[in-house]
């Protein structure tokens, strides 16, 4: 909270969180994570149709999203809607390392890759460094 000159306190409005993942435990798991953070208020999708859809309504300031899901995979999703909101800032979250799905994550504009299992302090890390960087450019991929 800051206050100002007269006296009157403005508090810091809330970071949102999307996350999108097929696994119901890997949601509550992460929305776990996030609500330790201050000042959170996450919101979660089960697949890319409903990620894509929550986006839209909800312009989370950041998204944690799966690789791998059922229907629209993690890939496609993230490019549509980066290309919907080239500011989109998507932290890809995923048991699934290979170098090349990295890399198509990353060009269709993902900002950061975490493996899975991920902690509470290399997801504290990572949101910080992609809510710090700039829109354009990916922060340095953990892999």
């Amino acid at each position: 909270m800051h206050v100002n000159e007269d006296k009157t306190s403005i508090a810091k409005p809330p970071l949102t969180c999307l996350i999108v993942d097929d696994s119901a435990f890997m949601r509550f798991h992460l929305k776990r994570m996030m609500e330790s953070f201050e000042n959170v208020i996450a919101s979660e999708a089960a697949n890319g149709s409903e990620a894509i859809r929550a986006y839209g309504r909800l312009k989370p300031d950041i998204v944690l999203m799966d690789i791998v899901m059922p229907g629209l995979e993690g890939v496609e999703t993230v490019k549509r809607i980066c290309n919907e909101d080239p500011a989109a800032r998507v932290i890809m979250i995923s048991s699934l390392s290979y170098k090349e799905k990295v890399a198509e994550a990353m060009s269709a504009g993902a900002k950061c890759f975490l493996p899975k299992p991920v902690t509470t302090e290399e997801l504290r890390k990572a949101i910080e460094n992609v809510l710090s960087a700039g829109s354009e450019s990916p922060v340095e991929e953990v892999v």
